[in-house]
C-alpha cells in the first residue's frame, strides 16, 4: 500500500503559521502568568518550556526543525540546479549550508557565545548590549551584497517572498535585538517591555522562516514540478520492490509558471 503526501505551500504555510501563533501566545501568557497570577502546579515548568526566549524548549525545537526544513528544500533545490548546470547552483547549495549552520545555532545558541568577548572588547552596553550583532551585522550585509545578482534572476513572486521572509527574520534577529539588548540593560529580563520586545523578536523570526518556506515550495513546484513524501506500507502478501529512481527535471523550462497556485 502506498500513500502519497504533496508538500502543498498553502497548507504548509497555513499549518505553520498556526504553530508560530500558539507558541508566541502560549510564552507570553505563561510569562505574564509567572508576575500576575497566583502560584500554580508546574508554573515555572510552563514558562520555561514555552519560552521563546528560553533554550532546549519547544519553540526552540520548533525553530530547528523549520530552519532544517529550509535547508533540505534549499538542498532539493540546488540538487537540480546542479544537473541543469544553473550559473547560480552554488549560491543554493551555500544558502543550504546557511541555513542547516542556522538550524544547529538555533539550537545551540551558538551566537550567544559572542556576548561576552565582544561586549569586553567593545565595552558596550545600552541598545549594543547584546554584542553578537555587530559580527553577525556585518556578515549578514556581505551576504545582502554578494547575493543581489542572485535574487533580482529570482522570478517576481518568488523574489518577494525571499525578500519579505529576509526583511522579517533580520528585523527580528538584529533589529529587535537592539531595543531588547536596552530594556535587557536597563530594566533587566524579567521586566515586561523586555517580555513583549523579545516574544515579538522571536515571532517576527519564525514568520520570516514560514514565509521563506512557502517560497521555496512555491518555486520548487514550478520549477522542478513539485515534491511529496512517499509512504509504503508492506501487507502480508505484498512484495516489496526498490523505488525507481527518478531524476528531477531540468530548470530552464519551468512547467508551471504561476506562483501562486
Amino acid at each position: 500500500m502506498k500513500f502519497q503526501i504533496p508538500l502543498a505551500a498553502g497548507a504548509v504555510t497555513q499549518f505553520l503559521l498556526r504553530v508560530v501563533t500558539c507558541l508566541a501566545v502560549l510564552s507570553f501568557l505563561s510569562q505574564i502568568s509567572l508576575y500576575y497570577l497566583p502560584d500554580y502546579p508546574l508554573i515555572e515548568y510552563v514558562a520555561k518550556i514555552f519560552n521563546v526566549d528560553a533554550e532546549r524548549n519547544l519553540p526552540t525545537f520548533y525553530s530547528f526543525l523549520a530552519l532544517l526544513f529550509s535547508s533540505l528544500l534549499l538542498g532539493v533545490i540546488a540538487y537540480a540546479k546542479n544537473l541543469d548546470s544553473d550559473r547560480y547552483k552554488n549560491h543554493w547549495k551555500i544558502l543550504s549550508f546557511i541555513f542547516l549552520y542556522l538550524s544547529f545555532d538555533e539550537a545551540g545558541q551558538l551566537h550567544e557565545k559572542f556576548i561576552n568577548p565582544m561586549r569586553s572588547l567593545l565595552n558596550a552596553s545600552g541598545v549594543f548590549y547584546f554584542t553578537w550583532i555587530v559580527p553577525f551585522g556585518f556578515l549578514v550585509a556581505i551576504f545582502l551584497l554578494s547575493y543581489s545578482k542572485f535574487v533580482f534572476h529570482l522570478p517576481v513572486a518568488t523574489r518577494k517572498l525571499f525578500v519579505a521572509a529576509c526583511a522579517l527574520y533580520i528585523g527580528g534577529a538584529i533589529g529587535m535585538e537592539l531595543p531588547g539588548g536596552y530594556l535587557f540593560s536597563t530594566m533587566g529580563m524579567e521586566s515586561v517591555p523586555y517580555l513583549i520586545v523579545a516574544t515579538l523578536e522571536e515571532f517576527l523570526e519564525m514568520l520570516g522562516i514560514v514565509v521563506f518556506i512557502h517560497g521555496l515550495i512555491s518555486y520548487i513546484k514550478t520549477y522542478v514540478g513539485g515534491v511529496s513524501w512517499n509512504i509504503y506500507i508492506a501487507g502480508k502478501n505484498s512484495q516489496v520492490t526498490e523505488p525507481q529512481n527518478i531524476g528531477l527535471p531540468a530548470l530552464s523550462e519551468p512547467a508551471n509558471t504561476n506562483l501562486l497556485r
